[in-house]
């Protein structure tokens, strides 16, 4: 038992002086009463800078050790554990305090919600101030941070421990470099069971897209042809289409099932003469949906047509084989696999030639001419080594992530609906429609508690444009507002609850403003 006046709290008063900014002396008694006493510990927050107040309040606490010990007798470390948690409680909102205040001032100025027309439902600001504030990222589809390992090599190429000599250049310093990017090719190559020559490296997937669809398209500028896609494609695809049919190609878009999915049967009735080219999409950006790229390579492989597959959000995430499947072409991306931003690849098969779009010094089997960016090639090989590695166990995580959360959100909103198939979608993407709430001001609100989303549909007050995916899987963008969450290596339960908090909060309010 403790003695009536022997109870060693001064650590625990010096910690809890410090965590409140309080500079006077304060007795047992009053952090006693602290411990033990919220209403009296909230009066003490907020009066500690009103000095009369505060004098009165400490010269007053409402428990005193001596009598407490004596009417409830407990261990020291009972009541040492009562000030550990209180002590705890503290740092924990000191930490949060000062995630929100550095947040605020490195982001605070783009937080705008006056932009648009004044009574916009996207500038609608919830005052909503989450006591636990922190950085949640749920846009894991359209970047992803840098791996530790990653960095660990960019840091050692920045370093010059690799040196910096032309990979070009015959000399011993260049050979040398030019080793180092052929076995980060044959990394990226056996992760996708190809051959290293079959690989090479572009300044992005956009890129890789481009090279694909316009060095195809460009060996047959003077016969033109057909080429068929999907409506649901991503933009560095589609605007690559409108350019070629401005240029007199024929181009065949086809509809997407209500789940976001391409029919294998739809590419073969579309197949004309003249097709020479089929470009899916192995997994949407927007809404997950994977399309069965194995069905349509063997459909484009009987027919003789050379299958692009634009595998950006699907590397690294899912198991692709291009030989296996018929495909002819697939691109890929550094910054959706925790590797750097402007570096990416494309798979082209053997025999197969494309026109340059770089021209220059014939670098990449002259593919794509330019000094090679060694230091992102490696970092992109060890990101993809990775994440090739960790496929099965990854997935296995993020789906059991997702679907808390899905079962979480429709305790909040029965009525919300998935944008694409629940089954047939790749595990860290959820694109949900909240009914009657208007998608950007959703956005912004939760960008306003620290977390990060895409639209999945455009705001009502901003451009006229609508999500091209969600038209065409008709979904209702009139009466839902669409949010795309998307998980990734460093998502958490925490995280998790704590996003959903904050809908528990946002959603309800959003609706009783919906003008």
């Amino acid at each position: 038992m403790l003695s009536n006046n022997k109870v060693s709290l001064e650590g625990c008063i010096t910690k809890f002086k410090k965590l409140m900014k309080i500079n006077t002396h304060i007795s047992q008694d009053v952090f006693l009463s602290c411990v033990l006493d919220y209403t009296y510990f909230y009066n003490i927050t907020v009066c500690k800078n009103t000095p009369l107040l505060f004098e009165k309040l400490t010269n007053q606490p409402p428990i005193k050790l001596k009598t407490y010990l004596i009417k409830y007798p407990v261990s020291q470390k009972d009541l040492l554990d009562k000030a550990y948690e209180l002590i705890s409680d503290l740092e924990s909102n000191k930490f949060h305090q000062q995630q929100k205040d550095r947040f605020y001032k490195k982001f605070g100025i783009f937080l705008n919600f006056s932009e648009g027309p004044e009574k916009s439902k996207c500038n609608v600001c919830l005052n909503i101030d989450p006591p636990d504030f922190r950085r949640v990222y749920l846009d894991y589809n359209a970047t992803t941070n840098l791996r530790p390992e990653v960095k660990k090599i960019l840091r050692y190429c920045i370093n010059n421990k690799i040196g910096f000599e032309n990979p070009s250049s015959n000399s011993a310093e260049g050979k040398y470099q030019k080793d180092l990017i052929l076995k980060a090719r044959q990394q990226i190559s056996s992760d996708l069971s190809v051959k290293p020559e079959n690989i090479t490296f572009t300044g992005s997937g956009s890129e890789s897209n481009n090279l694909a669809i316009k060095g195809m398209a460009f060996k047959r500028l003077k016969e033109k042809g057909h080429i068929i896609t999907s409506k649901i494609e991503h933009a560095s695809v589609l605007e690559t289409m409108d350019f070629l049919s401005n240029i007199g190609f024929e181009i065949t878009y086809l509809d997407v099932d209500k789940e976001g999915v391409v029919s294998p049967e739809l590419v073969k009735k579309n197949i004309k003469k003249n097709t020479f080219l089929v470009s899916i999409m192995a997994v949407n950006n927007e809404i997950g949906s994977i399309n069965p790229i194995h069905e349509i390579g063997a459909i484009c492989n009987r027919n003789n047509i050379s299958f692009m597959v634009d595998a950006i959000q699907a590397f690294g995430k899912i198991k692709i084989n291009p030989e296996k499947s018929g495909i002819s072409l697939l691109s890929f991306s550094g910054h959706k696999i925790y590797g750097p931003k402007g570096i990416g690849g494309l798979y082209i098969r053997e025999g197969l030639e494309l026109s340059p779009q770089i021209h220059g010094g014939g670098q990449e089997y002259g593919v794509r001419s330019g000094t090679e960016n060694v230091m992102s090639i490696l970092a992109l090989a060890k990101a993809s080594e990775l994440a090739h590695n960790e496929i099965e166990s990854e997935d296995n995580r993020i789906k059991k992530l997702r679907d808390y959360f899905l079962k979480r959100i429709i305790e909040i909103e029965p009525d919300i609906v998935v944008n694409g198939s629940i089954n047939q979608r790749i595990s860290n993407n959820l694109n949900i429609g909240f009914p009657q709430v208007d998608s950007g001001a959703l956005l912004k609100n939760l960008n306003k508690v620290g977390i990060n989303v895409s639209l999945g549909s455009a705001c009502s007050s901003g451009k006229n444009e609508e999500s091209h995916v969600l038209l065409a899987i008709g979904a209702d963008t009139k009466n839902y507002g669409s949010i795309r969450f998307s998980f990734g290596l460093n998502t958490t339960k925490v995280e998790i609850d704590y996003v959903i908090r904050q809908l528990y909060q946002i959603i309800p309010h959003l609706k009783e403003k919906k003008i």
